[in-house]
């Protein structure tokens, strides 16, 4: 996980929110004991200190940095699933995914 790009963790964070449930996700990563107790319960693998890592990182790059330059992440949900999208706060306007990531990079 060392050297995973922000863009890889929040798409992990996203692909085992579809496989578990977003407030399952959320809830298990309050620490690792339930987060492994979740992945292992759920998937059948024994989450790793640094997969857990990975994964709070990911959490606090939506949550808290993202917020913190104007963007907001929400999920769409439609009959066949759900789909992540990035938003202005201020003009509501989606924003793609890689001009999200080009914006952290400048500000960084």
């Amino acid at each position: 996980m060392a050297g995973t790009s922000e863009e890889d963790l929040l798409a992990w964070l996203e692909r085992e929110e579809e496989r578990l449930g977003f407030t399952t996700v959320e809830e298990g990563l309050t620490d690792i004991e339930k987060a492994r107790d979740l992945f292992y319960e759920e998937l059948g693998y024994d989450i790793t200190e640094e997969q857990f890592g990975a994964l709070r990182q990911a959490e606090y790059l939506r949550y808290e940095e993202l917020p913190g330059i104007g963007v907001g992440f929400e999920r769409i949900e439609y009959p066949w699933g759900y789909r992540e999208a990035y938003r202005d706060v201020v003009t509501g306007r989606f924003v793609s995914k890689v001009d999200v990531f080009d914006l952290l990079a400048t500000i960084r």
